[in-house]
């Protein structure tokens, strides 16, 4: 899937980095240089690509729920749960736009539980928004769905331990995704599946494990392409709406990691067996989906790049002498694009990274 080798940049910077400590402070600085600027192309190669129509259009879901955990899905994509861990991944204004297909029709599909007591009651509320918003910040509501009354003039999810439902909408990108699986190959139906996949992520984790910070910018880069499109971001501004195009999945690419996948896994097909992943197997159904794969790498702050963002808590670690040892949740699912027998990455989830040393 990906051809592995390092860059003479990259092993330039190795070779500074590894030089003795008299000169160390000097060799940081022509490293954090040269990182910076590396970075800075990058980013740049990224944005100078992205499309501007004339609305630039972002839907986004908002559900109105009461006393209620759920799970929303947009094509069989994850855009949205709530459950009751703190440890809540997503954000109040949720865009769909990087769920959405090419072909205009679109399913959302979504399951919830009552959460206060052990049926809904009475006074529970499931109403789900569908809703635009342009570059103007102008909104418009394009669907609105209601569950259905019952013969008692009730929600027909009144009484029940459970609530799923489903309903399609019309929606139409007004820019072409550089990764569309739309058309994508049925991973359901193809044999050894699992050992493809397993494969795949064993490349992955070689990436990380070697800090081959050149093939992990190239892996990533339509992820950040699509992304940045999905917000019409610019050079002058890269957040939107709630929404900011997230650079910090890139923060490991600088280190040598340790990946772990986890044995206690499970294959979960998305996008209607379009996409693949593998997650760990969950002890309970009212949890959050979790990536099976996981790296823990020191974060030197000697040779970060100094645009990128260094929390409080990690300057602490680092002025009691120690290197901040950080852990991030690497949540990626793959497709073969249609008439491909190759696995490439598709999508990813960011997570938070996790400081493992903090100070207290």
């Amino acid at each position: 899937m990906l051809n592995k080798s390092f860059s003479s940049v990259f092993l330039l910077l190795c070779s500074l980095f590894c030089l003795t400590s008299c000169g160390q402070n000097k060799y940081d600085v022509n490293i954090r240089s040269l990182l910076q600027e590396k970075i800075d192309t990058y980013i740049n190669s990224i944005l100078k690509d992205i499309k501007h129509p004339t609305e630039e259009l972002v839907y986004f879901v908002e559900p109105f729920f009461t006393y209620s955990y759920y799970e929303i899905k947009v094509n069989d994509i994850i855009v949205r749960q709530k459950y009751y861990t703190n440890n809540n991944p997503y954000e109040n204004f949720t865009s769909i736009n990087n769920a959405l297909n090419s072909k205009g029709k679109q399913k959302l599909s979504f399951i919830a539980y009552p959460s206060k007591e052990t049926t809904f009651q009475s006074n529970d509320n499931i109403d789900i928004d569908i809703s635009t918003i342009d570059k103007f910040r102008n909104t418009e509501t394009i669907y609105s769905y209601e569950a259905p009354i019952n013969e008692d003039e009730l929600s027909e999810f009144i009484g029940l331990e459970s609530y799923k439902s489903s309903f399609e909408f019309e929606a139409k990108l007004p820019y072409k995704k550089v990764i569309d699986w739309s058309d994508s190959e049925n991973l359901k139906e193809q044999k050894n599946i699992e050992k493809e996949v397993l494969e795949a992520y064993k490349e992955i984790m070689n990436l990380y494990a070697d800090g081959d910070i050149d093939n992990l910018l190239k892996l990533y880069k339509p992820i950040f392409q699509d992304e940045a499109q999905s917000v019409y971001a610019t050079a002058e501004k890269k957040s939107r709406l709630l929404y900011e195009l997230n650079l910090k999945r890139m923060y490991p690419f600088f280190y040598k990691s340790i990946p772990t996948l986890d044995n206690n896994y499970e294959l979960k097909f998305y996008a209607n067996g379009k996409l693949v992943t593998l997650e760990k197997k969950k002890e309970n159904p009212l949890s959050y989906s979790k990536s099976a794969l996981s790296i823990v790498y020191n974060k030197d702050l000697d040779v970060f790049p100094e645009t990128f963002n260094i929390e409080e808590e990690e300057y602490l670690v680092a002025d009691k002498g120690l290197v901040p040892q950080k852990q991030m949740e690497i949540y990626i699912m793959f497709h073969k694009p249609k008439g491909s027998n190759k696995l490439e990455l598709a999508t990813d989830v960011f997570r938070e990274e996790i400081l493992l040393n903090g100070v207290e």
